[in-house]
């Protein structure tokens, strides 16, 4: 009997184990790439800059696919966040007050302690099959990329994130993330664990993220990533109240320090400014209903809870309960204070007084005296709400990136924003120095007690880099179609001069967005003659939706070195164009290749009122030649092989060394001085070369030295030599 137990929960606990593990997915669809865990963690765990970033795992990447080699050196691209989370505190009745941290918090663990995972699937909803015909499933009022997440947390609140993002120009720079946040009782993921039925009282709801503008811009200027860098140098913090955004942005965009002039001419490696995004996120929706009254909180008691104007008409605080900005380090005992009930309103967050604005007066405050010197951590907190055993709350909010956050026009016409100067460091006045300019990139604007010059005037001499693909260039401009999606508005409302109010959005987003013809599928291949062929389907020329903004009109082929740019128009290709149509199917040869040479090609659909396809079907080819009938003498490039030399001719380093005309079927053995059989690759491919990534059998990275190498066909002929590695 014993036994059978011991082997029941055995059971029990393997099968809980798959839930236990750590997942992540990535945000691919539109230009702001994004990692999201089950666990409810966005980006990478968050440091102060010195983690790094790992290869596949962007953190509010924009522009996407930024990574870069300048003389030598790799980075890892344009990635904007330290990284965020969710975080909650609330009084359970064994406890007099409990935090939960699931992501966006320094030093801690994460799994296990906070977050015990439940699920994390992914769902395309793309216009096209992968096989480049029209999905006949494809929903036209939902996004084309769905990552659902759900993880229970210690509290007994079950939390399920469902992100969203799409890859239309003027729709493909904002993620939207909405949460339902359930006290389910379940407090470690262990189905077989029975749930608390537990009211949660007190309970106020975090959004916390670590904005870092530029991570390639400040490499290029301090050699790495980090707060200290540019916290009080070159970050300023802001809040647009108008639009809920919390944002941050480069003061003066990072000029490069030693290519702006090519760089900015040409719009290589994305022009000469290289941190030129303004990066945030804004609050869409957030519940009301179960916020606790007047009489249920003990913020009734407090000083400035017995001041009528911080209760609505419904006797609910009015929100957000916090509005906080800190220094790059995210730690415990930060969200701890500034969570805790009975130091409400948090010190340098004070009520906002009737010059704010009848709606704003009781809301608390941003604290704007912090924005220069604790510009990177941001944290919005609601609550308090009582949460019942059963019952659940909502909230919205999108990640957002544009270049820059104003126009010209916008700066000239008094747009303001909370924030954005010194501050603190000059002695501003927190109420008389609370709305500063917001500066742009194409005129300078000089304001504050230290008469600082903001902006730059980068645009009125060089143009926008082609990786920003449309008309939506700024952070408002991107925030007003995040608020437009999220809605189902029929038109874009500018809220520079309307005020948007999360609390009367629906809890669920619309999703009816403009609809455009969407770019083809594409195969690109090597030609006898080591061109490149690229091909596609005519299917997207039938394209129907709800909301078509334009019937389809032609293709434009594009060729770059890199995704960012420049691009090249290798031709514009008409409707059944004669010279590359036949059989339902459009061909178009590049013959303006060089064998070893990659290149990203493009094809993007334009519709009669101009508008484009983004780039879905990116595609990076490298040129070969086919393999040889004989063996004859292979050579090996680069010989000698320095670390970090590089290999192709697309930026990107690979830690690889090629054998070059090989046999179409052969086996390389690699040798090491001493005699040690090193590797052994089977190369059975039309192709004439084939890549080592210079990692021994054991997947250890091999040392320095002579290597000889030895290639066999198989009917016995034998060719050999040497390379050298140079680490």
């Amino acid at each position: 009997m014993n036994r059978t137990i011991v082997l029941l929960a055995l059971l029990l606990f393997a099968a809980a184990l798959p839930a236990q593990q750590r997942k992540f997915d990535v945000h691919r669809r539109g230009m702001l790439h994004q990692t999201v865990f089950n666990t409810g963690e966005l980006g990478r765990a968050y440091d102060q800059g010195t983690g790094g970033i790992s290869a596949g795992m962007p953190s509010l990447e924009w522009p996407a696919r930024s990574a870069i080699i300048v003389d030598s050196k790799p980075y890892t691209g344009q990635h904007n966040s330290f990284g965020g989370g969710v975080q909650l505190s609330m009084n359970r009745r064994d406890t007099t007050r409990m935090m939960v941290y699931c992501g966006g918090v320094s030093a801690l663990p994460i799994l296990g302690v906070s977050s015990f995972p439940l699920s994390q699937t992914r769902r395309e909803n793309f216009p096209l099959l992968s096989n480049g015909q029209l999905n006949p499933t494809y929903d036209p009022n939902e996004a084309e990329e769905i990552i659902t997440a759900s993880w229970a947390t210690s509290a007994g609140v079950t939390i399920t994130r469902t992100s969203r993002a799409w890859s239309m120009p003027d729709y493909d720079d904002f993620i939207i993330y909405e949460y339902e946040m359930t006290n389910t009782g379940d407090t470690d993921g262990n189905p077989a664990t029975p749930a608390r039925q537990d009211t949660l009282t007190e309970m106020v709801v975090s959004f916390s993220q670590g904005f870092a503008p530029g991570k390639t811009g400040h490499e290029r200027k301090y050699n790495r990533w980090n707060g200290s860098d540019f916290q009080q140098t070159d970050v300023y913090a802001r809040f647009d109240r108008r639009r809920w955004l919390n944002y941050a942005m480069s003061d003066d965009g990072l000029p490069e320090t030693q290519y702006f002039t090519e760089w900015a001419q040409t719009g290589l490696n994305g022009g000469g400014l290289q941190a030129p995004m303004a990066v945030g996120y804004t609050v869409l929706y957030y519940d009301t209903a179960r916020l606790a009254r007047r009489s249920e909180t003990v913020l009734s008691a407090s000083s400035v809870g017995q001041n009528s104007p911080v209760w609505d008409a419904n006797d609910h605080l009015k929100q957000p309960y916090l509005n906080r900005l800190e220094t790059s380090l995210w730690s415990e005992s930060k969200f701890v204070g500034n969570m805790n009930i009975a130091a409400w309103p948090r010190s340098g967050n004070s009520v906002y007084g009737a010059t704010f604005g009848p709606d704003w007066q009781g809301r608390v405050s941003f604290n704007v005296r912090q924005s220069w010197i604790f510009g990177v951590g941001r944290q919005i907190v609601f609550g308090p709400y009582i949460l019942r055993p059963g019952e659940s709350i909502r909230f919205s909010l999108a990640e957002v990136a544009g270049y820059g956050a104003a126009s010209l026009a916008e700066t000239q016409a008094g747009v303001t924003d909370e924030g954005g100067s010194c501050g603190q460091a000059c002695n501003e006045s927190a109420s008389a120095a609370a709305f500063n300019p917001v500066p742009n990139y194409t005129q300078t604007v000089t304001y504050g007690l230290d008469n600082k010059v903001h902006g730059s005037t980068y645009l009125s001499t060089y143009p926008l880099p082609p990786y920003v693909n449309s008309g939506v260039v700024t952070l408002r401009d991107v925030t007003d179609r995040a608020i437009q999606a999220y809605t189902g508005a029929a038109s874009v409302v500018d809220y520079d001069s309307s005020q948007y109010w999360p609390e009367r959005s629906a809890d669920r987003g619309a999703y009816r967005l403009p609809q455009i013809v969407p770019a083809p599928k594409i195969t690109v291949e090597n030609t006898a003659l080591a061109q490149n062929r690229i091909t596609w389907l005519s299917a997207v020329e039938g394209f129907t939706a709800p909301r078509l903004a334009a019937p389809f009109s032609h293709y434009r082929l594009l060729k770059s070195a890199h995704p960012l740019g420049p691009w090249q128009m290798l031709d514009s290709v008409g409707l059944a164009d004669p010279r590359f149509f036949a059989g339902g199917q459009y061909t178009v040869i590049d013959t303006a290749t060089t064998v070893l040479e990659s290149h990203y090609y493009a094809v993007v659909s334009v519709d009669q009122a101009g508008n484009r396809s983004g780039m879905t079907n990116l595609t990076l080819h490298e040129t070969q030649l086919g393999g040889t009938e004989d063996l004859q003498k292979v050579v090996v490039v680069p010989n000698p092989y320095i670390v970090r030399s590089g290999f192709s001719g697309a930026g990107d380093v690979d830690n690889r060394i090629g054998f070059f005309n090989l046999p179409r079927r052969c086996t390389i053995r690699i040798i090491s001085y001493s005699g040690q059989l090193v590797e052994t690759i089977d190369h059975d491919t039309e192709l004439y070369s084939h890549e080592y990534l210079k990692t021994t059998r054991n997947n250890q990275v091999i040392a320095s030295g002579v290597y000889f190498f030895v290639v066999e066909t198989p009917d016995g002929k034998r060719t050999h030599g040497k390379f050298v590695v140079i680490q």
